[in-house]
């Protein structure tokens, strides 16, 4: 029984194969169509540098020596390349041979990508392994089997990026329908397919139509950007709330060129930073910011001083440089500015105090030469010499009695002091007082009353002139020069320098700290050791100024912080921006990944900085942020400096108001309550104190 079913089934088996043999095979019929189709798109992709084919078994004999030579003569045939895959093979993670020879076409940078899968799935994971892994370039041509499988929504953000892709769907006349992305409808988050030609054998069509740029003209499109505010490239006006800055205009700018319309919104940075570092590791992930929107493609565009990070190209894409940014640090300042002491800075301490020395020592001097000479002369007057060292008399107290008398006050109101007869005329450096006051006023230039009688003093005085001369003419020049020169200034220049200031570094991103750390120099690893990552920007500049940090940024944002310090109490001087620039970093827009854009977006930014508009841009932004300031080259005095003429000046009244203030305490409380003072004959007692000076 079994054995005649098991040749019943060989025998229709048999019969069945005898008639596929004997009647045309459907499958041949779909393989010479289909290698006519490809032969003819192969001619009209224009290929220049290469191109690729991805098949499998059923595809692959299609692809022999008549195809090749499709797009040219044998011996001027453009190189490709040709990968065989197995119906069963998982591409959602390949082969290390399959992912190399991707990479080689991605370094080849061909021209044309032809995919015959009959899988649909595997179009489908090589196509999600293409756009994560960028082992293809995304924007050139790509031909592929038209399967229903391919157009899911999680496919939509692949065919949103690769735009020149054409679909080939075969038809049930045997004809095929050439399809393609519907753009930029497609950026409204629905795919659509636009009919471009139904192609049979032996009909002409236009070939111009099939391989069209649909990225050159985007027919007035919205597309979002995210902004992140930041100087010089993008700033809000408060007063007409529009955004201005560098990249804006770069915005306005390609929009015109490309016809879309951009629609501008703030990213909410409010909640936590924008950067945050690994808990694992050295590397940095980002939480929230300007680079996860756009990676997460909700924004086509990310405007907002981006830099050429390692981290941000794995997550977008990134165009040309447009800019280059000093990055340096914003640190605080301290002025060695002392006008109020202007008056003493022309000689150190060590030479004040030779002055001063000199002053008592030539005081002292002239007043033992006059001593001396009073001796050797004979003169009585040497008795008045040295009174303080002399042993003072006790005198016995008068009786109060006798100041009451009549007949005494009588005698000192008629009393005239004489001079002795014989008794040598006192000489103006016989009192020490009077040296070292005659002796302080030559060497401010002012006269002596009278010259002195003796020939030594006069001889000792005209030395001491000459020595006051050439005094007053160093202080003068010193002085001069510290009038004419702008005070020093305690800045922090070097990375050097912030080292070994101590103050702790900190930045706005992660990823600035991480280039420290990865940094060959040993100083910007240490610095990048200290770096802490700030959230908010509200104090800082204060606490910049006050010497508790040192803020990493580029230059305008900086100087845009010290323009803006002055709202928040914070003094212009006390900020310094660091004169050595860290790095010059380039800056660029972010597009979303492998955005098809980016080829005509690069083109058109690197035309407008040829043409100088970007440096204009620049500097029509940065005008009104006022750079370091610079110390004038000329004598220029102004009111800080001459501060030091009025601390001298008030130095002067407050001493002069003192010594008012005791003479009158002295005159009111010892001259008056003396018991010979008389308010209406006040000569009683000048009189007494010159017969009776102790008591």
């Amino acid at each position: 029984m079994h054995l005649a079913l098991l040749s019943f089934w060989i025998c229709l088996a048999g019969a069945l194969d005898w008639s596929q043999l004997m009647s045309p095979r459907p499958v041949d019929n779909y393989q010479s169509q289909l290698k006519q189709l490809l032969e003819w798109l192969l001619r009209r992709a224009q290929v220049q540098r290469c191109f690729a084919v991805i098949t499998d078994d059923l595809h692959h004999a299609l692809y022999d020596r008549a195809y090749f030579e499709a797009v040219g003569p044998l011996r001027s045939a453009r190189p490709h390349f040709l990968l065989r895959l197995n119906a069963s093979e998982n591409l959602h993670r390949p082969s290390r041979q399959v992912e190399l020879l991707l990479r080689a076409i991605r370094a080849s940078d061909c021209d044309l990508h032809v995919l015959t899968l009959l899988n649909g799935w595997q179009v489908k994971q090589l196509m999600k392994f293409v756009y994560e892994t960028r082992a293809l370039n995304m924007q050139r041509k790509f031909l592929l089997l038209h399967d229903v499988r391919l157009f899911t929504d999680d496919m939509l953000h692949v065919w949103s990026v690769c735009v020149n892709a054409v679909f080939l769907r075969r038809q049930l006349d045997n004809s095929y329908s050439i399809s393609t992305i519907a753009y930029p409808g497609i950026l409204s988050r629905v795919v659509v397919l636009k009919q471009l030609e139904n192609w049979r054998a032996g009909k002409r069509m236009d070939g111009a139509i099939i391989f069209t740029d649909k990225t050159r003209n985007l027919h007035g499109a919205q597309l979002a950007v995210a902004i992140a505010e930041h100087v010089p490239m993008v700033q809000l006006n408060r007063s007409t709330n529009t955004y201005q800055g560098v990249e804006v205009e770069i915005m306005k700018a390609l929009a015109k060129a490309l016809n879309f319309q951009p629609f501008y919104y703030a990213i909410n940075e409010s909640d936590a930073s924008n950067w945050e570092q690994s808990l694992q590791g050295n590397e940095t992930r980002m939480e929230r910011g300007l680079v996860e929107e756009v990676a997460q493609r909700n924004a086509r565009f990310g405007i907002g001083d981006l830099h050429l990070f390692q981290s941000y190209v794995q997550l977008v894409e990134l165009s040309v440089p447009h800019s280059v940014e000093c990055l340096t640090f914003l640190t605080p300042e301290s002025s060695k500015d002392k006008s109020w002491q202007t008056f003493i800075l022309p000689f150190s301490g060590g030479m004040w105090a030779g002055v001063l020395l000199s002053l008592v020592a030539v005081g002292t001097i002239f007043y033992l030469i006059s001593y001396l000479n009073a001796l050797l002369m004979g003169s009585s007057s040497r008795l008045a010499f040295f009174r303080c060292l002399r042993r003072r008399r006790r005198h016995l107290r008068r009786d109060p009695l006798s100041w009451q008398r009549l007949s005494f006050r009588i005698t000192l109101g008629r009393h005239r002091p004489r001079p002795q007869l014989g008794a040598a005329r006192r000489d103006i450096f016989d009192n020490y007082s009077n040296c070292i006051l005659l002796t302080y006023s030559m060497l401010l230039y002012v006269a002596l009353p009278r010259m002195p009688r003796n020939w030594p003093l006069r001889v000792l005085t005209g030395w001491y002139w000459v020595y006051c001369i050439l005094l007053v003419a160093t202080y003068r020049a010193s002085f001069t020069a510290i009038l004419a020169n702008p005070a020093a200034s305690v800045t922090i220049d070097t990375l050097l320098d912030l080292s070994r200031a101590r103050i702790p570094p900190t930045t706005g991103a992660a990823d600035n700290k991480q280039f420290f750390l990865e940094s060959s120099d040993e100083t910007a690893r240490e610095v990048g050791a200290r770096m802490e990552i700030v959230l908010q920007l509200d104090d800082l500049t204060k606490r910049i100024a006050r010497g508790q940090c040192a803020y990493y940024d580029n230059e305008f944002f900086l100087r845009h912080l010290r323009a803006a310090d002055e709202a928040h109490g914070v003094a212009m001087g006390a900020l310094h921006i660091m004169r050595e620039c860290v790095v010059h970093m380039p800056v660029a827009l972010a597009l979303e990944k492998n955005s098809a854009l980016k080829p005509h977006v690069d083109s058109i930014i690197q035309h407008l900085g040829e043409g100088g508009l970007i440096a204009k841009w620049l500097r029509d932004v940065i005008k009104r942020l006022p750079a370091e300031e610079q110390a004038p080259q000329e004598a220029l005095m102004n009111l800080h400096k001459f501060w030091s003429s009025f601390v001298a000046l008030g130095i002067g009244y407050l001493v002069s108001s003192l010594v008012l203030l005791l003479e009158h305490w002295h005159f009111r409380y010892i001259v008056m309550k003396h018991p010979i003072y008389d308010v209406h004959n006040p000569s009683l007692y000048y009189n007494f104190k010159r017969l009776y000076p102790h008591e």
